[in-house]
């Protein structure tokens, strides 16, 4: 995969190579262990914590010790049906296993002929592209395929599989059990299924009722340290002659809770001005204007919650993170509704993902800067 170098060595979105990636050795060596020993695995994180990253950063390691290795990622976070899972995962698999095999060649001709292929020119190279569309209703019968694909290249097959919660949210009854069918006959093919809403995930996997249950190995990650991410961002500032103090990283890490997308945003802002020190208030002003870009956004979106759910979002950013939030004393505090609203605010907070439970800290806005937003909206 080329590579070149970025004027800003924070991006925000995206894998750009082991030298923009910090840490995450352990997990790292665990996840390949894990699957070059044939496991698949359920990877367990809030969102903006660098799960997606990490899987890319493993599939690059990955291809460098085997240069047979064949590396799949797709997002499935966008789709509502079964169907259009399938077709997700489609496109990121076939055509793409460059081999001679006859037999996968016959396998990639019978399987096109079934489909409905679309030519569209790559925005990028303008080159042709080729794009697949599942014909409805026939999502179990090409998703079959698929595996039948990657099985006869007989080559080492691993496939991501993000935010894959979202098949508990389809109509069509049994997509877990018929995913777990298939991929029981396929021995070069090893899945990450990996995934934002954890009690989701444990639900699917971490629960006998499931099809699943006790069929991956389960691995959470959690914050980058503190002194890893600082050494890290101050091996890039070293470039403009500036290094980030101690206590001022601390704020920052301290700030957003150690999550990565947030740290990467703030340090991306601080990186644009190679002139100043990295003091607090650099930071303050940092901050002041990634809110500000937002404020439109997070307006719309505190307009869209009932009074009551407006209310308890509000003091739990105040707050910071709630363990109780119908406790006496915090409802007393912010004037909430009875308990029984609370609750039934936490479910449609938590089904939204404004809120995100943490199982040391309770409940917390999941958009940090939106937290941030609310907690100055309330002063």
């Amino acid at each position: 995969m080329a590579r070149y170098k970025l004027d800003n060595p924070f991006p925000e979105y995206g894998y750009f190579g082991a030298e923009y990636f910090c840490d995450r050795e352990q997990e790292t060596a665990q996840l390949i262990d894990a699957l070059q020993n044939g496991s698949n695995v359920t990877l367990m994180a809030p969102r903006r914590i660098g799960k997606t990253g990490l899987i890319h950063h493993v599939f690059e390691r990955m291809r460098a010790q085997d240069k047979n290795v064949q590396c799949f990622y797709v997002d499935i976070f966008p789709t509502k049906t079964f169907d259009q899972m399938v077709q997700f995962v489609t496109n990121a698999v076939m055509g793409k296993l460059d081999t001679p095999s006859q037999v996968l060649k016959r396998k990639l001709s019978t399987f096109v002929s079934a489909l409905r292929p679309t030519m569209s020119p790559d925005p990028v190279t303008g080159m042709p592209t080729f794009s697949f569309e599942v014909t409805p209703g026939e999502g179990r019968h090409t998703l079959q395929q698929v595996f039948e694909y990657m099985k006869a290249s007989d080559l080492p097959c691993y496939l991501a599989i993000d935010e894959f919660q979202q098949i508990s949210h389809y109509e069509e009854i049994g997509a877990d059990a018929f995913i777990r069918s298939i991929i029981q006959f396929v021995p070069n093919v090893h899945i990450i299924f990996s995934g934002s809403q954890q009690h989701l995930l444990a639900d699917l996997f971490m629960s006998p009722k499931h099809p699943f249950f006790n069929s991956s190995q389960i691995m959470a990650i959690k914050e980058i340290d503190i002194d890893k991410y600082r050494d890290f961002a101050n091996g890039f500032f070293a470039r403009q002659h500036r290094q980030i103090p101690a206590e001022v990283f601390a704020s920052l890490y301290q700030l957003v809770d150690g999550q990565t997308w947030y740290i990467q945003k703030i340090l991306n802002r601080l990186y644009r001005n190679p002139k100043g020190e990295l003091t607090e208030k650099a930071l303050r002003e940092a901050v002041d204007n990634i809110i500000g870009e937002q404020e439109i956004n997070y307006q719309s979106n505190y307009n869209l919650l009932t009074a009551n759910q407006a209310r308890l979002i509000t003091a739990i950013a105040v707050k910071g993170h709630v363990s109780a939030p119908t406790a006496s004393d915090f409802i007393s505090r912010f004037r909430l509704p009875a308990p029984s609203s609370i609750k039934l605010g936490l479910k449609s907070l938590l089904d939204k993902e404004f809120l995100y439970y943490d199982q040391s800290r309770g409940y917390l806005v999941y958009d940090r800067f939106f937290g941030m937003w609310l907690k100055r909206l309330a002063e």
